[in-house]
C-alpha cells in the first residue's frame, strides 16, 4: 500500500500543471481545490477496507485549498516533474507522453527491487480545471501486487485566501555553467 501511496502522490506532482495548444502552459495563480475520487483499489493482500480508507485519506487531502502564487505557476513544468520522478536512481522511464491542446497523457514504467509499477494518466487540463484519470499498476514480490484507479479533479476558487497553504517556491538548480 505504501507504494501506491507514494507514487500516487508523485503522479498528482507531475499533472500540476496545464497545457495549451502550443505546450505547456502554467495554471493560473490563486486558490486551488481538487477532488480525487478512488475508482478502483484491488490486488492481492488488499483488504476491501482498504478502499475506504484510501479514499477517506484522499477526502482529506482533498479538503485542503492550496494557494499556488504567480512565482510558484510560474515555474510549474509537467516534463521537468515527469522526469524528476524517476529520482536519483533515473528508475522511471516514460513511455509516451502528451501535454499539448489542453490534454495531459503519459505512461511512465518505474523499477525498484522487487517490483515494477506503471503510472498512467489521461485526461483534460486548462489554466483553471483539471480533469485527469490516473492508474497506479504494480507487479512484484509478496503482497505489494495490485491496481489503484482514481479520478482527480482540480479548479481554481479565485484569490489566495489568509491562511491557505503555500507551497515555498523551489529555488532554480545551479546552472552547469555558472562559475564561482
Amino acid at each position: 500500500m505504501r507504494t501506491f501511496i507514494a507514487l500516487a502522490g508523485t503522479a498528482l506532482l507531475v499533472t500540476a500543471c496545464g497545457t495549451g495548444d502550443t505546450g505547456p502552459v502554467k495554471r493560473q495563480a490563486g486558490s486551488w481545490s481538487q477532488k480525487i475520487e478512488i475508482l478502483e483499489f484491488a490486488g492481492p493482500g488488499i483488504k476491501p477496507e482498504q478502499k475506504a480508507q484510501m479514499q477517506q485519506m484522499m477526502n482529506m487531502m482533498a479538503g485542503a485549498s492550496v494557494c499556488i502564487t504567480p512565482e510558484l505557476a510560474a515555474q510549474e513544468d509537467p516534463e521537468k516533474n515527469l522526469t524528476a520522478m524517476g529520482g536519483a536512481q533515473d528508475n522511471c522511464k516514460v513511455a509516451n507522453k502528451d501535454f499539448s491542446g489542453g490534454k495531459i497523457a503519459f505512461t511512465a514504467n518505474c523499477t525498484q527491487p522487487g517490483k515494477t509499477v506503471k503510472l498512467t494518466a489521461d485526461g483534460n487540463t486548462t489554466a483553471t480545471e483539471q480533469n485527469i484519470k490516473m492508474t497506479v499498476e504494480s507487479t512484484g514480490a509478496g503482497n505489494d501486487g495490485g491496481k489503484l484507479v482514481m479520478n482527480v479533479t482540480a479548479k481554481r476558487d479565485g484569490d489566495c485566501k489568509p491562511g491557505e497553504f503555500t507551497p515555498p517556491v523551489p529555488k532554480p538548480a545551479p546552472s552547469a555553467t555558472a562559475k564561482s
